[in-house]
């Protein structure tokens, strides 16, 4: 266990940095002293999940290829748990209760295979079905006191990344939007016109209105007030 002095020292410095790779390496240096090196922080509409995005993860092999034997690889399965329990959880505490899910003993059982012994999960409630979420591995089962400070850790780096991650670029494609779409919906959403969003992208009427309609096929957006609406609300444009 870290001292809390820590986690408050890594909390301050989260949100000091500006750039989002510095952001990233504070966060990843205070949870490998907890045994993790694997996490996924995103933000999720349970009802759609087509419309995941991606913030920031670190993945190494053994997960990459435990997601991918799972069934999971562009799903964390963890998220399947949240609506049982709003709060963060650990899967130690998930198989402590009186009833435990079928599903979570057998989730143990397969990450104890490739190595694991515990995750976190922390849900950021949005409303309705979406969250932000911040989802951690461990090889060594997570203490009371730990969860408490990986929580308020999680949380404070979810909420630096909203910031930074708009501005900066996506490592992963978010909701698999690409550049050109992304530039587009930032413009759109300042009220711009397709051709006045083609003149300052240096693009055509025609492929403006294009790549707006793939945006919307991408986010199930019904229209382009719900498409710019959903931008902002998964962090995908500041």
């Amino acid at each position: 266990m870290r001292n809390t002095e820590d986690a408050a020292h890594t909390i301050f410095e989260i949100y000091n940095r500006t750039a989002y790779s510095a952001c990233v390496e504070v966060f990843s240096d205070f949870i490998s002293a907890f045994g993790i090196r694997n996490f996924t922080i995103l933000e999720t509409d349970l009802g759609c999940r087509q419309r995941d995005v991606i913030l920031a993860h670190s993945w190494d092999d053994r997960w990459r290829g435990f997601c991918r034997q799972a069934g999971h690889l562009h799903h964390d399965p963890l998220l399947a748990m949240i609506e049982r329990d709003h709060g963060a959880f650990t899967l130690g505490e998930q198989m402590n209760r009186n009833r435990p899910s079928a599903d979570v003993g057998h989730l143990l059982q397969r990450f104890a295979a490739f190595g694991w012994q515990d995750a976190l999960c922390v849900p950021i409630h949005r409303g309705g079905l979406r969250y932000g979420v911040a989802s951690l591995i461990s090889a060594r089962r997570i203490a009371t006191g730990d969860k408490a400070q990986l929580t308020a850790a999680a949380f404070a780096f979810h909420q630096r990344l909203r910031c930074l991650a708009p501005n900066e670029g996506f490592r992963t494609p978010p909701a698999g939007l690409g550049a050109e779409e992304i530039d587009c919906l930032r413009l759109l959403a300042t009220g711009l016109s397709d051709a006045k969003t083609g003149e300052m992208l240096g693009l055509g009427g025609g492929a403006v209105h294009a790549h707006i309609e793939s945006a919307k096929q991408k986010l199930a957006a019904q229209n382009r007030a719900e498409l710019v609406s959903l931008a902002h609300s998964l962090a995908i444009i500041a």
